[in-house]
């Protein structure tokens, strides 16, 4: 069974971009891109890996993980976003980031090999 990865992100090509990217390489890929779609989501819960923005409407990524971890406590987080503020964090990608990129923190963060 492949890894289950939930990705949130209110910018719509950048949460295709990483559905489309994630799911080519097997893994089962579930986009919310708002807190009403994650509520939806969070149905097909346990997840393995959440991926999201730092800010989601007038949610923080503190409030997202606290709503998902109610259904995947142990779910590993990895957050994205244009702002530099957290670079160079283990659970962060700055946007704009290569897909390669992508593919190579959420196979670490899963533990495969490459």
């Amino acid at each position: 069974m492949s890894d289950k990865i939930l990705v949130i992100d209110d910018e719509i090509l950048i949460l295709d971009t990483v559905e489309r990217a994630l799911t080519k390489v097997g893994y089962d890929v579930t986009g919310a891109q708002n807190i009403r779609e994650l509520e939806t989501a969070l149905r097909n819960a346990p997840f393995d890996l959440l991926i999201t923005d730092l800010h989601i409407g007038d949610a923080s990524a503190e409030d997202i993980i606290s709503r998902v971890r109610r259904c995947s406590p142990s779910i590993k987080v990895l957050v994205m976003s244009g702002s530099a503020h957290q670079a160079g964090a283990d659970n962060f990608i700055e946007k704009p980031f290569k897909l390669n990129e992508l593919r190579e923190k959420v196979r670490s963060f899963l533990n495969e090999p490459s």
